[in-house]
C-alpha cells in the first residue's frame, strides 16, 4: 500500500495560515490521519508560541524624532565656513595643482617637447650596413648604379672587386 508523503516542510506555514487553499487542504487531511504529523504539528505550536512570548515587541518608531535629527543632520552640513575655514577647501585642489606643475617642470626642463629624430636613427643604421659591407670603399660604382636597373648588381655588391683608376 503507498504511504502519503508527510508534509514536513509544509507544517509550520500551515500552522500561521500562509499555505494555499489546496495545499492547506491537503495538509488538514493528511495531519487528521497521521499520528507523527499530529505530534510534529503540537510541537511546532509549542514553539511558534514559546517564540512569540519571549522575543520582547520592537519600539514604535518615533518618525517626528527621526526627522528633526534628520534636519539638524542636514543643516549642520550646510552651515557657512567662517574665519580660516573657508581655505581649507580649495586647498587639496591647489596641491594637486602645483605638485602636476612641478611634475611637468621636472620632466620637460627646457620647456619644450622635441620628439626623437628619426632621420639621426636612420644615418647610424646606413652607417652601419655600410661599414659591415665595404661599400664607402666601392662609392665610385655607386654613383654610377641606377637603382632599378641595376637591382642585381647591387644586390651583389659585396662580392664585386674595386676598380682602380689608372
Amino acid at each position: 500500500m503507498w504511504a502519503p508523503r508527510h508534509p514536513d516542510t509544509q507544517l509550520i506555514a500551515y500552522l500561521k495560515g500562509e499555505l494555499a487553499d489546496r495545499d492547506h487542504r491537503r495538509v488538514a487531511s493528511h495531519v487528521s490521519t497521521c499520528a507523527e504529523c499530529t505530534r510534529a504539528l503540537e510541537d511546532f505550536r509549542k514553539i511558534l508560541q514559546d517564540l512569540a512570548t519571549s522575543v520582547p515587541q520592537p519600539p514604535e518608531i518615533q518618525w517626528g524624532a527621526y526627522r528633526a535629527e534628520l534636519r539638524q543632520k542636514l543643516e549642520g552640513r550646510r552651515q557657512p565656513l567662517w574665519g580660516w575655514q573657508w581655505l581649507l577647501r580649495p586647498l587639496p585642489v591647489a596641491l594637486s595643482a602645483a605638485v602636476a606643475g612641478a611634475l611637468l617642470i621636472l620632466a620637460f626642463p627646457s620647456g619644450t617637447y622635441r620628439p626623437p629624430v628619426t632621420a639621426d636613427l636612420a644615418f647610424l643604421e646606413e652607417t652601419a650596413v655600410a661599414s659591415r659591407l665595404d661599400l664607402l670603399q666601392q662609392y665610385s660604382m655607386l654613383e654610377r648604379l641606377d637603382l632599378w636597373e641595376d637591382l642585381d648588381v647591387i644586390q651583389h655588391l659585396d662580392t664585386i672587386q674595386p676598380t682602380r683608376k689608372s
